[in-house]
């Protein structure tokens, strides 16, 4: 009876205990509260149940229905990124048969010694050894897929992003290629006296699959990283020659505009004539040309920086060809460190997702910008009829697009932000999304 009832509880425990680690593995990735928890227990009841019930079936088979009730727990939790959810699914089972199979070979020494003629003789002995083998199995298969499942939640950063389906080919290969080496050793599986060998050799086959799960995942998001961080820095600097266009379109402007003040005691001159001459109606008409030209060429936004002036001259002309409404109460810091350049970067992505966002009946773009002592602060507002979800990994909104170029210009945002000791915060109060902007420029 003692035998038994150990056997069933260390099963059910190990179970209970892969449940967790499920659970620990599938925290990050999902969105919902409490999901987690859902889907290692989904695993954990599953597995105790095909366990325990009497048409026992086999295990490779039982742990797969275990997987799949998990997946299909996470898919009804999050519907989004199926495939991040199938490298899960099938890591956590390679990984978990991978971690079992490398604690048997203490069952297997364990078994050996306790059929030896002296522990035979001693039956509470010879029970408290299995009992400690069963004990010493359980820890050694958790803490393997325990440390595994830390590894890869630290490895790897993508957590909110699409998974594609050549990276899920990518992922998943070690796993599958670790299952099937098991299903190989136990098809090919010695007798003899070269029993050992050969499960000291699946032993360290094992040992290695798991490593090169762990190597495969640390190696993908190293290269993920460097793409992403190769496509920022493309972003920034295509942002970059567009400020030098504005710095050109600036110095057209001040052409202009010099030209303009040249020719003014002219213009006067002609005004003057007219009038004297009584030709008030030709001097009112050369007059409102005169503003006409004026007007064109004088910029409706001052900011104290020609840069961000044709910034935001140009987004608002955007703006207003859509019919959103731009409101600009932005000032142009004086006498500080503040580089014009990192200013325009802030204010061009801001902008450009706040276009790609803005909606409702009445749609508009606020700005704002105040300083206080040595902090300056920049509130970049739109309307937003919806509900603004933060991705608790970067802190970035998921309404901006998503793939590739997921969250690339906020990154830039933050790069610049934190070269001046500050950082992004979003907020939505009602149907109104906001962005605030904090530098250190004292």
């Amino acid at each position: 009876m003692c035998w038994t009832v150990t056997s069933y509880v260390s099963v059910i425990l190990q179970l209970v205990a892969a449940g967790v680690c499920l659970g620990i593995l599938a925290a990050p990735y999902l969105p919902v509260k409490g999901a987690a928890v859902r889907t290692g227990f989904m695993y954990g009841a599953v597995m105790t149940v095909l366990y325990v019930m009497p048409p026992q079936i086999d295990n490779i088979l039982a742990y797969a229905i275990g997987t799949l009730a998990a997946f299909a727990v996470m898919c009804a939790e999050d519907r989004r990124n199926v495939s991040q959810k199938t490298f899960l699914s099938v890591t956590f089972f390679s990984l978990r048969w991978l971690s079992a199979s490398m604690a048997r070979i203490f069952e297997h020494f364990s078994d050996r010694i306790l059929i030896c003629p002296e522990i035979v003789a001693r039956p509470w002995l010879q029970y408290g050894l299995y009992a400690a083998a069963r004990l010493l199995d359980i820890l050694f298969s958790t803490g393997i897929l325990l440390l595994a499942v830390l590894v890869i939640n630290r490895a790897y950063e993508s957590k909110r992003e699409n998974m594609g389906s050549r990276e899920l080919l990518m992922l998943v290969v070690p796993s599958l290629s670790g299952v099937a080496g098991y299903v190989a050793y136990h098809f090919y599986q010695f007798r003899d006296e070269l029993a050992e060998i050969y499960d000291l050799m699946c032993f360290f086959y094992y040992l290695i699959s798991v490593l090169a799960i762990l190597v495969i995942i640390v190696i993908f998001q190293r290269w993920k990283t460097s793409r992403e961080e190769q496509a920022g820095q493309e972003l920034l600097e295509s942002q970059i020659d567009n400020i030098k266009t504005h710095i050109e379109g600036v110095e057209k402007l001040y052409g202009d505009i010099r030209s303009l003040r040249h020719d003014m005691g002219d213009h006067i001159q002609t005004i003057e004539r007219l009038v004297a001459a009584g030709n008030s109606a030709e001097a009112s008409a050369y007059l409102a040309r005169l503003k006409d030209e004026w007007r064109e060429i004088a910029p409706e936004i001052r900011t104290g920086n020609p840069v961000t002036d044709m910034i935001l001259l140009e987004k608002k002309k955007e703006a207003g060809t859509r019919g959103i409404r731009f409101e600009c109460d932005f000032r142009y810091p004086d006498g500080v460190g503040l580089d014009a350049f990192d200013v325009s970067v802030l204010l061009y992505n801001a902008l450009n997702n706040c276009l790609e966002s803005v909606n409702g009946k009445d749609p508009y773009i606020r700005i704002q910008a105040f300083r206080k002592n040595s902090v300056f602060m920049l509130i970049i507002s739109n309307s937003f009829t919806g509900k603004l979800r933060v991705d608790p990994g970067d802190g970035f909104p998921r309404t901006v697009k998503q793939g590739a170029e997921h969250g690339i210009g906020l990154k830039n945002m933050r790069r610049v932000a934190r070269k001046y000791m500050g950082d992004l915060s979003f907020e939505q109060k009602g149907d109104e999304v906001t962005v605030g902007i904090m530098l250190q420029i004292g």
